[in-house]
């Protein structure tokens, strides 16, 4: 049974959620990566680390992040750098506009909000380089709030388990925003977010072959049933 039989059976539909969230965040409990931005809420190092890691490895961030974060402590003290510097603090990362939407964020921020972030999605959204994506990060990992956190890794878990199609445009659906909502207002958003991220990253991999012998949601995926179908047959 997938989705399209879920919708029309809401009990089943709510069961299968939280056997998603039970199993995932009991694997996030055992498996977690560690990663210094995953070691504080504050919402200007999140907001950081979600600028470097756009299209970047994690393990190519954490050093240079650690260093930036050290010198440049907060928003102001990136307006008061320059842009040029900021530019050169950054580009060992590559993606040369990163930086100069990081600098413009910052005066924005500065100048509407004193360096502070609003913790407001839409105020969140009118800053430059800032999407749904990020927005979601910073109110779920810095506020521990029910944002679904929605990006080609997590929506690519969700399409497997549950049957859905998945294509480029799967971020932006509400039927996968709808289900990881719905997965976060069951608890723990912070741990659950990070939990999936990581599963996605390390248990249901891209490609042909992940690692369904040793995934939890084996019992309830719909891309391992239909996997095992293709084998029997």
């Amino acid at each position: 049974m997938c989705y399209e039989q879920y919708i029309h059976d809401e009990k089943t539909y709510r069961n299968i959620v939280r056997r998603v969230w039970t199993e995932i965040l009991e694997w996030g409990r055992k498996n977690m990566r560690i990663y210094p931005w995953r070691s504080t809420q504050d919402a200007y190092k999140l907001i950081i680390a979600e600028i470097m890691l756009h299209r970047t490895k994690a393990d190519q961030v954490k050093d240079l992040y650690e260093l930036f974060i050290k010198k440049y402590p907060d928003f102001k003290s990136i307006v008061k750098a320059g842009p040029e510097n900021i530019k050169s603090e950054l580009h060992s990362l590559g993606l040369p506009w990163r930086s100069d939407l990081l600098y413009r964020m910052a005066e924005e921020v500065v100048k509407k909000y004193d360096g502070t972030l609003p913790l407001n999605r839409m105020k969140l959204m009118e800053l430059p380089g800032v999407g749904h994506y990020i927005a979601s990060a910073v109110l779920c990992f810095g506020y521990n709030l029910p944002e679904p956190v929605l990006d080609t890794n997590t929506v690519r878990v969700i399409g497997r388990v549950f049957g859905i199609k998945i294509t480029d445009s799967s971020r932006r659906s509400k039927k996968f925003e709808k289900i990881v909502s719905d997965l976060v207002t069951c608890g723990e958003p912070r741990s659950f977010s990070l939990s999936l991220i990581d599963f996605a990253a390390m248990i249901c991999i891209p490609g042909n072959n992940p690692e369904c012998e040793i995934c939890p949601l084996r019992g309830i995926c719909c891309f391992y049933g239909k996997r095992g179908d293709m084998n029997e047959g």
